[in-house]
């Protein structure tokens, strides 16, 4: 490990988060493809241990309900499980009342799986822009303590600029904390999640955790498909049908795991509940 970097980033706060869903649950016939969520779960919930690291993991409803046993495993191990979704719908698909009834049934579904409580919300492909900012009261009225919904740059997918890149409380009282980014001149896309993890240099994720402001915390996200090698391939959700975003999925897997606990290794890892007590106090 280079001391320079070593040295850099020793105390950076790392908030850790998996998001945990089923890919197959979002696309035609998905369930005709073998189930990889526990196996790929497990070799991540290795990692931790292996680390004595605790996580937070943005769950959806649908994956709840259908592995229970799942969540009482990872609530075992000390990890922290959140909100994201009932079955990872994006915003832009629902409107206040839609999304309501939708988180709602997430969260109930969460609570019935053993979940003893549900403070903090992920959205769905990061769907929480200026356009549904709506979300931010919806979720501030159902009790939430914080969301990490928002990718604070432009993206072809979803993404909110305007925000800004520092973690804040609203003026309803909730805490939301955006996703990390590069810092410029490099590309504005997230430091240390899912297909950025794996796909840009490593050396890139090194010298970007060495040049953010220390008081600043990376916030992270990786899926159980991240860590899937034996998953057979076909068009993921939410893509708009891109081949080539599709191949981006699959690059790198083999690789995230070993990048996660070099990041680990070098941090101050929170799970996200704990971070936000500590800096957000009544």
């Amino acid at each position: 490990m280079n001391k320079r970097f070593s040295s850099l980033v020793k105390k950076r706060d790392l908030l850790l988060a998996i998001d945990l869903e089923d890919v197959r649950d979002q696309i035609p016939d998905g369930h005709h493809y073998r189930d990889r969520v526990e196996v790929n779960v497990e070799q991540i919930l290795n990692l931790l241990k292996s680390r004595n690291t605790r996580a937070t993991f943005f769950t959806v409803g649908t994956l709840a309900r259908r592995l229970p046993g799942l969540l009482q495993k990872i609530l075992d191990q000390g990890h922290e499980i959140a909100a994201h979704g009932n079955n990872h719908t994006q915003l832009t698909k629902l409107d206040p009342l839609t999304f309501e009834a939708d988180l709602i049934q997430n969260v109930d579904s969460l609570l019935a799986a053993g979940v003893p409580a549900v403070s903090g919300f992920r959205a769905p492909t990061f769907s929480l822009t200026e356009r549904t900012g709506w979300a931010h009261d919806v979720l501030a009225s159902r009790g939430f303590k914080y969301s990490s919904s928002v990718l604070p740059a432009k993206n072809p997918l979803f993404g909110w600029p305007e925000f800004g890149e520092e973690s804040r409380r609203l003026s309803n009282g909730l805490v939301e904390i955006p996703i990390t980014l590069h810092p410029r001149p490099l590309p504005r896309v997230p430091l240390a999640g899912g297909v950025y993890l794996r796909v840009l240099p490593f050396s890139l994720t090194r010298f970007s955790f060495g040049r953010l402001k220390p008081s600043r915390p990376v916030t992270t996200y990786i899926h159980p498909y991240d860590v899937d090698i034996a998953q057979e391939h076909f068009m993921h959700p939410d893509l708009n049908g891109s081949r080539w975003m599709n191949g981006l999925m699959y690059i790198g897997r083999q690789k995230a795991l070993a990048r996660l606990g070099r990041l680990i290794d070098q941090s101050k890892v929170w799970r996200y509940i704990d971070w936000v007590e500590q800096h957000y106090t009544a």
